[in-house]
């Protein structure tokens, strides 16, 4: 049994809508007499072309939906595919967002005036004034006439507008103009190019003497010309192997910045001349130009104003008793500096841990209520804290042993003899008496046990290389 071809099929053939059909048909693309079609899919032109090669059952379409092609693909259907390939119109509501909808001549107008309902033309916006008074007779309400208006000119005379400024005549500055029978102005003398006016070649050049003054008044220099700030060098940068910045070869370090510093002495290092100056004019310096690292006098005498010691400044507030020293030191009592009652527990009934037990309820932070197991047993994903862990200094400053995975502390274990002996015989070590060091050792912990820690004949047997070392070295 075949499968019905999908309604998804781009294909138009034959069978095609009647719809589709005509529209073909209207702009002339019909093919040899008949409405042919106007676009395939991709599959069904490279079925025809024989480009597949069918491992199932003939007749079974691929499912999902191929890419649309053009059947016939041509140049001309390339360059006028407004024509053959139209884009669907913009839908009717969407029409009045988009400006390019706008036919030739049309005005343009906001998308959200088009479909608005305005009020006719004869609408008037704004509430229509009362009845009786115009804007005529707002106008003539303070005319005058006839004396009236005559004793009103002669009381607005004094007024300097109305003499310099008349209405209806132009400003009066008082100037007596005479107007010569040709008009206004002199005529030239002798005619001259407008553009030798605004930019004149022939005027001859400045001397050196006003380009120099130009040239300190407004930084006017010539192309090229190198700054001269009139620097009086010393007869030392004459010298050819002369370096700005090289210091002495016997120089101190150090002494350079003291000198800057040190305002007592010249640059050569010599103390300053002994200057007589007059006592008010140096006391007048003291106090208002104040030395390096003292403080600023505050001119009010030797010692201070003349105030007695409880004096304060400003005036007392009459409004409130509360001072500055109040509000700064606080004058809550002490009930009030108590905290609240439910500060860390809950006041709700039905809902407190009342408890007749004395532990703390929770696990804490630092697991000291179990065993920590050892480190070499200890889980990477263990997150509980057993208190075991190194501090900083331990981190930063290792064990002696640490990376053979010794630790300190077995050097301080005490163990028997066998053990320590064997521990010693196999180390590559000269010269070293196990018997004396181990009835030695056993005498540092006064308990008389027959134990003793390697770190204890560690420490024996270095004050034993050490004296040796010494009487070799004195000759003994």
């Amino acid at each position: 049994m075949a499968l019905s071809r999908s309604n998804s099929d781009p294909t138009l053939t034959s069978g095609s809508s009647s719809v589709l059909k005509a529209s073909a048909g209207a702009m002339g693309l019909a093919t040899s007499g008949s409405q042919g079609a106007l676009t395939t899919n991709l599959y069904d032109k490279m079925s025809k072309e024989g480009k597949f090669r069918n491992y199932v059952a003939p007749g079974v379409r691929p499912a999902g939906k191929s890419i649309t092609v053009p059947l016939a693909d041509s140049v001309e259907r390339d360059l006028q595919s407004e024509i053959y390939f139209p884009v669907p119109p913009t839908p009717i509501k969407e029409r009045k967002f988009r400006m390019s909808s706008l036919l030739p001549g049309e005005i343009h107008v906001h998308h959200g005036l088009k479909t608005q309902k305005l009020p006719g033309e004869e609408f008037r916006y704004g509430m229509r004034g009362f009845r009786g008074s115009s804007t005529e007779d707002a106008m003539k309400a303070g005319q005058l006439f006839g004396v009236a208006e005559y004793k009103n000119s002669v009381q607005e005379r004094v007024y300097d507008s109305v003499k310099r400024e008349p209405i209806g005549k132009p400003h009066i500055r008082g100037h007596k103009i005479k107007m010569l029978p040709e008009g206004f102005g002199n005529a030239s003398a002798e005619h001259q190019d407008g553009g030798m006016v605004i930019f004149p070649t022939d005027m001859p050049q400045d001397s050196e003497e006003v380009r120099l003054m130009y040239r300190h008044t407004h930084s006017n220099y010539a192309p090229g010309e190198q700054n001269h700030r009139k620097y009086t060098w010393p007869e030392e940068t004459k010298d050819k192997d002369f370096k700005f910045g090289a210091h002495a070869a016997n120089a101190v370090e150090g002494a350079g910045a003291k000198l800057a510093l040190n305002v007592d002495v010249e640059d050569d290092g010599t103390y300053k001349r002994t200057k007589f100056v007059t006592k008010v004019n140096e006391d007048y310096r003291n106090v208002q130009h104040p030395k390096l690292m003292r403080k600023v006098h505050c001119k009010q005498g030797a010692t201070g104003p003349p105030l007695p010691e409880e004096h304060r400044f400003g005036i007392k507030s009459t409004i409130s008793d509360y001072t500055a020293g109040s509000c700064i030191k606080g004058y809550y009592s002490l009930e009030e500096q108590l905290p609240d009652e439910d500060l860390g527990r809950s006041m709700k009934p039905g809902r407190r841990n009342v408890t007749t037990e004395t532990r703390a309820f929770g696990v804490p932070s630092i697991r000291t209520d179990i065993g920590a197991p050892h480190p070499s047993k200890r889980s990477v994903a263990d997150l509980s804290s057993y208190g075991d862990e190194p501090s900083a200094a331990s981190i930063l400053n290792p064990q002696r042993f640490d990376c053979k995975g010794i630790s300190d502390r077995e050097f301080l274990v005490r163990r028997p003899r066998q053990e320590l002996e064997a521990l010693v015989k196999t180390a590559p070590l000269e010269g070293v008496d196990f018997d004396s060091l181990f009835d030695e050792a056993q005498k540092l912990f006064d308990d008389g046990l027959p134990l003793v820690s390697l770190d204890s004949m560690l420490y024996l047997q270095s004050k034993r290389i050490e004296k040796s070392v010494g009487d070799k070295m004195h000759g003994l």
